[in-house]
């Protein structure tokens, strides 16, 4: 049975990753544009920080809580996970290269820095920690419905613990060697706390006993401090971080997205099937990938137009969500496309 509260979430979830990315550029600017405009970045740049963690809580409610075979599942998510990190990999490579990156630079991405870096965009992160991630689910999942591990099932576990020792190796040399820090494999132990709280929210969340007024003024008083700190930072310190205080694995954007997800579970009997959001919701993982080229030409565009920073914002995101959506739509029209957005 489709639940279609997750679907409204990763909806919300990909709206706030846009937001994000919009925002920041002017979250940048402290100095430079109006306070009510860098205001209006830094309310909705702190707001929509939950973003990713509401991904990784909506596939732990939709991955876990089955018996599935280990073989089987990695199988499916290296369906889903590789080809995608190949091609978008050297798509954002070839972007870099019309935005005028050098050839060097080129040469040395494809040579050390993807391995290095583990993406050759910044939002694009969110595949290797991901990737890493589902390695240890099918474990993960075991424990939540109780089955006990065969001696099979032991032996791939610590195929994929020596898969780690091993990255942490090349690591080791590669930092003191060439100085070249390689953390993207040290990221995802923080999400597993969304992932297996998805799954614990969709469960058992309808046993809480909290108001929906509750849940709501704790959401918004906690994006308020948030906001008010990130003020504080820029101005007595010149500090202009969006991710200082509301980073995804800091306390507050925890709580903000549990709460969130509580919110949506609590009232899930509210959230109707839509075809709409639906289709949004299939499309939001193409649609993270994509974004950030539609946000480029946007802002260039826009930038030829005397709009304050407040308009620019909005209607970068609105334009931004739209073309990505219809663009990632008319490619998964391409069955052969499906697997990489």
């Amino acid at each position: 049975m489709r639940k279609y509260y997750i679907d409204y979430l990763r909806v919300v979830a990909i709206i706030a990753v846009i937001t994000i990315h919009v925002t920041v550029y002017y979250f940048n600017k402290f100095n430079e544009i109006s306070r009510i405009d860098w205001w209006m970045a830094n309310l909705l740049n702190s707001a929509s920080r939950f973003s990713v963690p509401l991904f990784i809580m909506a596939s732990g409610a939709v991955l876990l809580g089955k018996s599935v075979n280990i073989g089987d599942f990695y199988k499916k998510r290296a369906i889903r996970l590789l080809p995608a990190i190949i091609f978008w990999n050297m798509f954002y490579l070839g972007f870099s290269l019309y935005k005028g990156m050098e050839l060097s630079n080129l040469i040395w991405m494809l040579k050390v820095g993807l391995f290095a870096s583990g993406k050759a965009a910044g939002h694009l992160w969110y595949l290797p920690m991901f990737s890493c991630l589902m390695l240890f689910v099918p474990f993960i999942n075991k424990w939540l419905i109780g089955d006990k591990p065969s001696s099979d099932d032991l032996r791939s576990l610590y195929y994929v613990f020596f898969f780690f020792f091993f990255l942490n190796g090349i690591s080791s040399i590669a930092y003191n060697t060439l100085e070249i820090k390689i953390v993207w494999f040290k990221i995802f132990p923080w999400f597993i706390a969304y992932f297996i709280g998805g799954y614990y929210i969709d469960k058992y969340g309808n046993n809480f006993s909290i108001s929906n007024t509750k849940i709501l003024s704790a959401i918004i008083f906690l994006i308020f401090t948030g906001s008010i700190i990130n003020y504080f930072f820029a101005h007595h310190y010149g500090i202009l971080k969006d991710n200082l205080v509301l980073g995804s694995v800091s306390p507050f954007i925890f709580i903000i997205a549990f709460l969130i997800f509580l919110f949506a579970k609590v009232n899930s009997h509210r959230f109707k099937e839509s075809k709409t959001i639906s289709r949004v919701s299939e499309a939001s993982f193409g649609m993270y990938l994509i974004h950030p080229v539609f946000i480029y030409f946007l802002r260039n565009v826009l930038s030829s137009y005397n709009l304050s920073a407040s308009v620019n914002i909005f209607l970068t995101i609105i334009l931004t969500a739209l073309v990505s959506f219809f663009f990632i739509m008319a490619l998964r029209k391409f069955s052969f496309m499906k697997i990489i957005c």
